[in-house]
């Protein structure tokens, strides 16, 4: 590992940034080393740019890839090299693609697909509560408060915890 590599993981640890962030930002800097060839430290701000050029236009990559080098690429020029010169300064527009939206039939059918009970009223309890599937694995029965009518999430997306709803048709 080279000390630039180690000092950019030190600090996004220190930053309390997920694995994933973590592993998307390295791959952006050593994305752009890899394209010319030489340390990222040694790369000016025009050839960043024409890197995220090539990224859009030759490698018909997508905003959102090109987003994510562009924080990746932020991070390590601000706070690893702290030399905000070289940092891209560009917001790039995100697609929003609009969600498959299920008929009321096609979700009575998935949801009654499975033979038990038991994994029908999970399937049930997970689109009712809007659960994402990770939630979903660590939900354990004393996070559900029947009284109140609500489900505790914990540890989320962001490491955070949330309440959501119970419906009485779980």
């Amino acid at each position: 590992m080279t000390q630039l590599r180690g000092e950019m993981s030190r600090l996004m640890q220190l930053r309390d940034l997920s694995v994933h962030t973590q592993r998307s930002y390295s791959s952006a800097v050593s994305g752009l080393a890899k394209h010319y060839n030489m340390s990222p430290d040694k790369i000016s701000k025009t050839m960043v740019e024409d890197y995220l050029l090539y990224l859009k236009n030759v490698k018909n990559q997508a905003s959102n890839g090109v987003a994510t080098v562009v924080s990746g690429l932020k991070f390590f020029y601000k706070y690893v090299l702290s030399n905000e010169e070289n940092a891209p300064h560009y917001a790039q527009r995100s697609t929003r693609r609009l969600p498959v939206v299920l008929t009321p039939k096609e979700v009575h059918g998935i949801i009654n697909a499975p033979r038990k009970l038991k994994h029908r009223l999970m399937l049930k309890t997970t689109y009712s509560a809007g659960l994402r599937a990770s939630e979903v694995i660590h939900l354990k029965p004393e996070h559900i408060d029947s009284k109140r009518m609500l489900i505790k999430v914990q540890n989320s997306k962001c490491k955070k915890d949330r309440y959501t709803l119970l419906s009485e048709n779980s």
